[in-house]
């Protein structure tokens, strides 16, 4: 059978909700049991009298009737006058040796204890805590000496606080039971309150100071108005001094407590995506509250005679209002754990469990509650400034998991990054192995072309005039003999620019003086070389073809017409250049009045070519030819 995704989701609600049940409710029990005597005297009334500021009896000693309220403790109407009030508390003892305590459940404002007339405890102050909500517990040895077999009276003089006459719950018996009760109680509301104060507030700044996603924004504010609001409810039950005017520690408590349902609310919208309560809903709430809880305590003030019933009213409206959200908090989170695959599980347990005691703290200032493990346990603890501990820390803890998993993401999503960059740079590789074969081939077709190309102009030219010659029957030995000749030294040329051009022009020029010297020495002229070029300058290959041409131009002209005996090359090419080569000779120069020929005319146009510049001087002492060519121009015409 395949269920329905609703049904599913509700399902998982519900035992998500049952499990925290199953936590909630052995830890209740249990705190409840060490923190409170095995048995609370029942009797349901004690009689006290009323006492001026210096103790003196009042209302000509008239005896008053506390009665007891449920698990609260005794209630009687304040006597108008009174200060203080002395109760009297009778109990019998078996055996006086044995040790005796008494044993309150809170401390409230006793000033003097004594039994049969004897001091058990001074005028003095006996709490770490001077909260006027919630207050610690308080535990006295009863002197053996005070105590006799039989009937005993213990009295107490309470100061008076509030609108009422009220004694806590107490207990009479074995003073090392009481004792250990005493401790117990103590450290869960004076000792758990104050840590879950700092422990909460911790959160808060750590929580503030963390560069959140956009995303968890809204349910990390939540949060920390949450644990911000508890540990204020937190101080103004435990540690707002009594001095404080009532109406506004009680005005502040139900701010706090009212603010703690809507934070709750809050943050499980927010974590489950179920809207509830719309967000203009929410914050209205949030604007209306301070007003709707002031206007009871401001007519308190202005009519003193109401503010019992306003007072009790307010509170209780208050109780079922947090009641209320926290338990629908609950069930949203129950819900988001089921929609969610039960992530972020541990987060959502803890909060339901704080909430389930946020609405326990309440309703059990309405109703007489007891353990659902045990009838027979009454609950009496004040679980709100309990809870801040564990739900501080719950959130540090989550926040460490949180942060653990976003530096477990991040090694991930870097070993991944890793792993596609390896892809890509293969990727990378291998593209670019592709476009270099491409590059080369298309380098070897272009200076394939080059090579036709500058054959064709220069060796094909010259072959096919002479082709045309011999076919006339004009070429005679000597004219074919000195065509191909020249087609040869084209040729060598072709070569030379070809091997050398890669190694730069410095070695294209000794490559080139190595090869016209035999030529020009067997024609009976010396020839003197010289060349100062950088290593570095390479013009490519066609660029350093022109330039050869252009050399062997002029040392052909100066070997076949000059009548010299001595044939000069100078090269000067520092690094950035620019590039000059001079070609002289001692013959007998141009004659006057010359024409160019051919073959000045297309070393110009080479030099043209070039981005360059020849010029040509000549005399009786003979013909100098220079070449002067910029280095980044040259390398341009390539």
């Amino acid at each position: 059978m395949t269920l329905s995704p609703a049904l599913r989701t509700g399902l998982l609600a519900a035992l998500f909700l049952l499990f925290s049940q199953v936590l909630f409710w052995p830890l209740v029990d249990f705190a409840e049991r060490i923190a409170r005597p095995a048995a609370i005297d029942p009797r349901p009334a004690i009689t006290f009298t009323a006492l001026d500021e210096n103790r003196k009896v009042i209302a000509g000693g008239e005896v008053f009737t506390a009665k007891r309220q449920k698990q609260q403790g005794y209630y009687a109407p304040l006597v108008p006058g009174a200060t203080y009030a002395r109760f009297a508390i009778p109990f019998a003892v078996i055996d006086p040796a044995a040790p005796t305590g008494f044993y309150m459940s809170l401390r409230d404002d006793v000033a003097e204890v004594r039994v049969n007339g004897m001091i058990a405890q001074p005028e003095v102050t006996v709490s770490r805590q001077q909260g006027s909500v919630n207050v610690g517990p308080h535990f006295v040895p009863l002197p053996p000496a005070a105590l006799r077999k039989g009937a005993n009276v213990l009295e107490l003089d309470v100061r008076v606080t509030g609108t009422v006459n009220d004694f806590p719950t107490f207990a009479i018996g074995d003073a090392d039971a009481l004792a250990r009760a005493h401790r117990w109680r103590t450290f869960m509301l004076l000792d758990l309150p104050l840590a879950g104060i700092a422990i909460q507030l911790f959160t808060v700044l750590l929580c503030a100071v963390v560069v959140w996603p956009r995303e968890d924004r809204p349910r990390i504010n939540a949060i920390m108005l949450l644990l911000g609001l508890s540990a204020a409810s937190t101080a103004v039950l435990s540690y707002l001094p009594p001095s404080w005017p009532v109406t506004i520690t009680i005005w502040l408590y139900m701010l706090t407590s009212c603010g703690i349902g809507l934070s709750a609310i809050q943050y499980a919208q927010s974590d489950g995506a179920v809207k509830v309560l719309p967000g203009k809903v929410m914050r209205w709430a949030w604007l209306a509250l301070p007003v709707v809880l002031g206007v009871p305590m401001l007519w308190a003030t202005i009519e003193p005679a109401s503010a019992p019933a306003l007072f009790a009213g307010s509170l209780k409206a208050s109780f079922w209002f947090v009641s209320a959200l926290c338990a629908l908090a609950a069930v949203l989170l129950a819900v988001a754990a089921a929609r969610g695959g039960m992530a972020f599980w541990f987060e959502r347990l803890v909060l339901t469990v704080s909430f389930c005691f946020f609405i326990l703290d309440r309703l059990g200032s309405v109703f007489e509650l007891h353990s659902l493990l045990d009838p027979a346990v009454p609950l009496t603890l004040p679980w709100s400034p309990i809870v801040g501990v564990p739900l501080g820390l719950s959130m540090i803890l989550s926040l460490a998991r949180q942060a653990s998993e976003a530096r477990r993401t991040v090694v991930q999503s870097n070993a991944i990054l890793a792993a596609e960059l390896v892809q890509q740079n293969a990727k990378l590789e291998a593209s670019y192995e592709a476009q270099k074969q491409m590059l080369q081939r298309e380098v070897m077709l272009v200076e394939r072309q080059r090579i036709v190309r500058d054959m064709h102009d220069g060796i094909g030219g010259q072959l096919l005039g002479l082709m045309m010659q011999v076919r006339g029957g004009g070429a005679s030995p000597v004219e074919v003999e000195q065509g191909l000749q020249a087609s040869i030294a084209d040729l060598r040329l072709i070569v030379d620019s070809m091997d050398s051009a890669e190694e730069g022009l410095a070695e294209t020029l000794r490559s080139f003086e190595h090869r016209v010297r035999s030529q020009i020495e067997a024609a009976g002229i010396a020839l003197e070389f010289f060349a100062e070029v950088d290593e570095a300058i390479d013009l490519g290959p066609r660029p350093t073809l022109q330039v050869l041409r252009i050399l062997q131009e002029a040392v052909t002209n100066a070997m076949r017409h000059s009548g010299a005996r001595r044939i000069t090359v100078k090269s000067l090419a520092p690094a950035g250049g620019p590039i000059r080569i001079a070609i002289s000779d001692d013959g007998t120069g141009l004659p006057e009045g010359y024409r160019r020929g051919r073959g000045l005319t297309s070393m110009e146009t080479r030099a043209r070519h070039l981005g360059g510049q020849l010029t040509i001087a000549t005399g009786p002492e003979g013909t100098r030819l220079s070449l002067e060519v910029p280095v980044s121009a040259a390398a341009a015409a390539d």
